[in-house]
């Protein structure tokens, strides 16, 4: 008799446990979505729950606020370098890598940087010049964010100068105006290779900005040709003729 008591004690508990899995997945679900960050906080915390109900791990970012962080996900770190960019040129090779820690995360709402869903990418990245066993850094940007439709590796677009290539590398697709692109000269005459400045109206920039609508920038009678973004409501301003001076190292509007 005990023992028809205890397995029917035991038929009850095995099916009460059962009866309580569902609502239990129903609170870790609710638990999970409040554990979103408060935007007011400087780091960007997300918590990942294992399908297996282990304990939740918590991944946070290490870097500043940037204008995409309000509207991404922080999913995964690398602690090992990635590239993110690279090409080929006659004399040598392009790269931006990641020094290390990179976050990657996607777009959690679409806006005029992006589409939801899109790849999102952070870290101190390095823009290399690679020549047989040299390594040389031409520019660091440090805590870069960037959205991307994929995860696929970026190139650096080439316009040519009579006596240069210019390598033009633009790490986010669009901003709803303009994109910012970063500009690096291959020297034919000596093979060396080095940023260039944006010289507009007096004022040196660090990128070129051009249109994500128009034509990307060109070279016609040696003379790089932009079409400048145009603001909302804004008139067109026409092209813009930038002249290369590669003893300074540098492009000058005309």
């Amino acid at each position: 008799m005990n023992t028809k008591v205890l397995f029917s004690a035991s038929l009850l508990w095995f099916g009460l446990l059962i009866g309580c899995t569902p609502q239990a997945a129903v609170e870790l679900d609710r638990s999970t979505d409040l554990s979103a960050s408060n935007p007011a906080d400087p780091a960007v915390e997300k918590t990942e729950v294992s399908p297996r109900g282990e304990t939740p791990s918590k991944l946070t970012s290490r870097f500043p606020k940037s204008i995409l962080s309000a509207s991404t996900e922080l999913d995964s770190v690398k602690d090992t370098p990635s590239i993110r960019a690279e090409t080929v040129t006659e004399q040598g090779t392009l790269v931006m890598m990641s020094n290390g820690w990179e976050e990657l995360g996607h777009l959690a709402v679409s806006s005029n940087y992006g589409r939801e869903g899109d790849k999102t990418f952070q870290s101190d990245y390095s823009v290399i010049y690679r020549q047989g066993e040299e390594n040389r850094v031409l520019l660091e940007l440090p805590a870069l964010m960037f959205a991307r439709p994929d995860d696929e590796k970026l190139s650096f677009e080439r316009v040519r100068f009579k006596d240069a290539d210019v390598y033009v590398l633009t790490p986010q697709y669009k901003t709803g105006h303009g994109v910012e692109g970063y500009l690096f000269a291959v020297d034919q005459r000596s093979g060396e290779a080095f940023p260039l400045q944006i010289v507009s109206n007096g004022h040196v920039f660090h990128t070129l900005v051009y249109s994500e609508i128009n034509p990307f920038p060109y070279v016609e009678n040696d003379k790089l040709i932009v079409h400048p973004p145009v603001g909302a409501g804004g008139d067109p301003i026409g092209k813009i003729q930038y002249r290369l001076d590669l003893d300074k190292k540098r492009l000058v509007s005309e």
